[in-house]
């Protein structure tokens, strides 16, 4: 429930700014601003990836390691802040003065999910409501004041996610753990150990928020950026249904890491409750939406912006999709799978831009069903994960008659119990004994 509420809470910020630009900005306002915020989305789950997912499999403490999470850190946000703020500058996206901010607040995104990786590491999920808490504040503040003041622009809304994201990531420094705090020299050996695990999966993790900007620009082309406007308005009814999918996600990486020595059999079963339960909860939450669009769609993105309740529903089939492939593609990473992971999210993301792309310049009017086509993407990219990742896998590990270990006991083993697991063990360890 900590990582649910904290990526729900991390998330809220992306939900009310999208409800304000579609309110204070209009419908091509809306779509800009959701294309600078896919921006976002994308780069922080590239480095997320591979820093983040590097710092929860790894061992963060060793002194080499370390260094390698933060030179990684310092070149990727470095790189994500010049590279956006010069595409989105020169292609004319943004103004000049739009672009330097929102490069600016892209860094800030990027160091700030860094550091709530590591409260994820720890499993101390509730100290991040308290980080991104401060964040949503500021972040706020600045909005309403920009609105009160008949300044609300592009700008604005990039200045206070600048401002948000720096002082969430203040708050997040003071509530780290003491050994948390200490940064290490950059090395080359860290650099490399961190890059081999991290480069596949950053870029696996990249995929998705990938897919979506690939749509963005597909729809803009096809049918103008007050038709994203109107796309983006129905996905912002399935934003709370994906942020909890997103949060069990990041909780269940963390617990495979942590659970690694229950054997891939176990973890496998326990993935697969997960993504039935999530996607069920998925589909239920679309149709419960789609049926209070007439009622929710004005209070949500006033009546300026038109909510189609088939998009909804659309959407909604998409959280099912990510729930059905994101605890699988997790777990294989765990288990050193990220490379077919990576290559079996390639096909899927490939095959969704394919379909839509030729759907929606053969019939721009079905851009209604640009969501559904995303949702067989994932569906299928689930089905990829579990038969060229992880059933592999499966192959060369034996299933131990389903029996989960018993866990490790919190605090060091008295003598007396190391000389009865000298002597024999417990019930549970003598038939894992049997068995393999």
């Amino acid at each position: 429930m900590g990582a649910v509420v904290a990526q729900v809470w991390q998330a809220l910020t992306s939900f009310l700014l999208a409800v304000a630009a579609a309110r204070l900005l209009g419908a091509t306002g809306l779509g800009t601003f959701s294309l600078c915020l896919g921006v976002i989305v994308l780069a922080t789950a590239v480095v997320s990836g591979m820093v983040g997912d590097s710092l929860v499999i790894l061992d963060r403490h060793d002194r080499s390691v370390r260094g390698g999470l933060v030179g990684w850190t310092l070149i990727l946000s470095a790189a994500t802040m010049v590279g956006s703020a010069v595409v989105l500058g020169a292609t004319g996206a943004l103004t000049v003065p739009e672009a330097v901010v929102f490069g600016a607040a892209l860094a800030a995104f990027v160091l700030e999910s860094i550091l709530r990786r590591v409260f994820m590491a720890g499993l101390f999920f509730w100290r991040l409501v308290l980080v991104d808490g401060a964040g949503l504040v500021l972040t706020l503040v600045v909005i309403v004041v920009a609105a009160l003041t008949s300044h609300a622009s592009l700008f604005s809304f990039f200045l206070a996610l600048l401002v948000g994201q720096a002082v969430a990531t203040v708050v997040g420094i003071v509530l780290l753990e003491p050994a948390e705090r200490h940064l290490a020299p950059v090395n080359r050996h860290g650099l490399a150990v961190v890059a081999r695990l991290g480069v596949w999966r950053g870029a696996q993790v990249s995929i998705p928020p990938l897919v979506l900007t690939g749509m963005r620009v597909v729809v803009i082309a096809a049918a103008g950026a007050a038709v994203l406007g109107q796309v983006e308005a129905a996905r912002i009814f399935a934003a709370p249904a994906l942020l909890v999918v997103q949060g069990f996600g990041s909780y269940l990486l963390s617990t495979y890491s942590r659970d690694k020595r229950l054997g891939l059999p176990v973890l496998t079963r326990r993935a697969t409750r997960a993504a039935l339960a999530l996607a069920g909860v998925a589909v239920l939450g679309a149709v419960a939406l789609a049926l209070l669009v007439p009622v929710l769609g004005p209070l949500l993105v006033g009546p300026a912006v038109g909510v189609d309740a088939l998009a909804v529903l659309g959407w909604g089939l998409y959280v099912a999709g990510t729930a059905t492939c994101q605890p699988f593609a997790s777990l294989a990473a765990v288990h050193g799978q990220q490379v077919r992971v990576f290559l079996c999210r390639c096909v899927d993301g490939a095959v969704a831009l394919a379909a839509l792309s030729l759907l929606l310049l053969t019939t721009p009017a079905s851009v209604v069903w640009t969501p559904f086509v995303l949702a067989g993407g994932l569906f299928l990219g689930g089905v990829l994960v579990r038969l060229f990742a992880l059933r592999p896998a499966l192959r060369r590990v034996p299933d131990l008659h389903g029996v989960e270990s018993v866990p490790e006991p919190a605090v060091a083993p008295s003598p007396v119990t190391e000389l009865a697991e000298v002597r024999g063990g417990s019930a549970a360890t003598r038939e894992v004994r049997r068995a393999g």
